[in-house]
């Protein structure tokens, strides 16, 4: 008798534990629901950025000094702020991206990148900073396999979106991409609206900052080369080889193809073996060095092979330092802010540094030193290890 209860305890028990995860698992279906159609509509809304300005008359120089606008906003507004709520301030991001989209829409002039640009950089605080909150609370454990997921989504969708925005913007117009987009955000907006639940935070910069002490090099780093590099130069580069929409659009499509199942496999190895050191080195090396490979293609094939390979490497790079903050973390919310306005100065000091370059050289010679300064990641990530934890 006395067996046949301790049976019952235990399955009883296993029953509510795997109503516990279906129901875990619900609630993460639905932010990452949250998450894929943000990610689609800014897809859509930016994926030919670069050729709609292009071909409104701005030059490269002119493309790439937009991201400087792009870049300040977000840290602008991480020092302007001192807390937020989770859904409040989504939605706020939310908000400011489909106004981004309404000045694309009605207003075709070489001038609205600028604004476009400082606009659409605002939801980095605005939407991220609460979204990687909301993400990470979900589990406390296998983080780097988390941001896989959170990282794959993206070129899961570029698989084919950025494809279709090509042949959207040639067949039937930009306008009819803009409103597409914004559609998509407004979606995004009713489902953060009746799924995020309001949760208040507070954060204080200096304790943001200290909070990451250790990892603020490294953070600033991946946002001076590898956030840069992706963001800006490469789709600044393809200007030489994509002369329509379609073209740009498909090339983006293609090139993702490299990157899909290797972050998975990657992050789930080093979180199984719990020292995410010799992944992230041994994959930073690699990225620079494809970089850098890249700055040198003569010809459109060549160009893809690189940019595949890049694509491949910084897939499987973003989600492990993103994990090891997170495994580093002592309260969740000030590494986040800290985390994001450290990476936003990383950006802008990556972009200020290649526009001075590109003033002097070319697009080539810019990617090749961005490359370069990938490779310091490693050094200063073995003088810091020592005050990182040990994983």
């Amino acid at each position: 008798m006395k067996s046949f209860y301790v049976d019952l305890f235990v399955i009883k028990n296993k029953r509510l534990s795997m109503l516990s995860i279906i129901k875990k698992n619900v609630e993460f279906s639905k932010v990452l629901l949250v998450y894929s159609f943000w990610i689609a509509s800014a897809i859509l809304a930016g994926t030919l950025f670069e050729i709609y300005f292009f071909g409104l008359g701005l030059s490269i120089q002119d493309i790439y000094l937009s991201s400087l606008f792009w870049f300040i906003s977000a840290p602008l507004a991480v020092y302007l702020f001192k807390g937020f709520e989770t859904r409040k301030f989504m939605l706020a991001g939310i908000s400011i991206a489909i106004i981004g989209v309404g000045l694309l829409y009605f207003f075709v002039s070489p001038d609205t990148a600028y604004i476009f640009r400082f606009l659409i950089g605002m939801p980095n605080f605005f939407f991220w900073v609460p979204f990687n909150v909301l993400f990470y609370e979900f589990k406390k454990e296998n983080h780097a396999f988390l941001g896989a997921i959170y990282y794959s989504t993206s070129p899961v969708l570029c698989l084919f979106l950025p494809a279709l925005a090509g042949v959207i913007a040639q067949n039937i117009g930009y306008n009819t991409l803009f409103a597409i987009s914004g559609i998509c955000y407004a979606i995004t907006f009713a489902l953060v609206f009746a799924i995020v639940k309001k949760k208040e935070y507070s954060y204080d910069l200096k304790n943001a900052l200290k909070s990451i002490s250790g990892l603020r090099t490294l953070i600033f780093l991946e946002g001076f080369g590898p956030a840069v590099i992706v963001l800006s130069t490469i789709e600044i580069m393809l200007l030489k080889y994509a002369n329509t929409p379609l073209q740009f659009g498909s090339f983006i499509s293609l090139v993702t193809i490299f990157s899909i199942v290797a972050s998975l496999i990657t992050a789930k190895i080093s979180d199984r073996l719990k020292h995410r050191r010799y992944f992230i080195l041994a994959v930073v090396l690699l990225l620079g060095l494809s970089v850098m490979a890249t700055s040198f293609a003569s010809d459109l094939e060549s160009f893809f092979l690189g940019v595949g390979l890049v694509s491949l490497f910084r897939t499987i790079f973003f989600p492990l330092p993103l994990a090891l903050t997170v495994d580093n973390s002592k309260s969740l919310v000030d590494t986040m802010v800290g985390r994001e306005f450290v990476l936003g100065l990383g950006r802008l000091s990556g972009v200020i540094f290649g526009i001075i370059v590109l003033t002097l050289s070319n697009i080539e010679t810019v990617l090749f030193l961005q490359g370069l300064a990938i490779l310091l990641y490693i050094p200063v990530f073995e003088i810091r290890k020592k005050k990182l934890a040990k994983h």
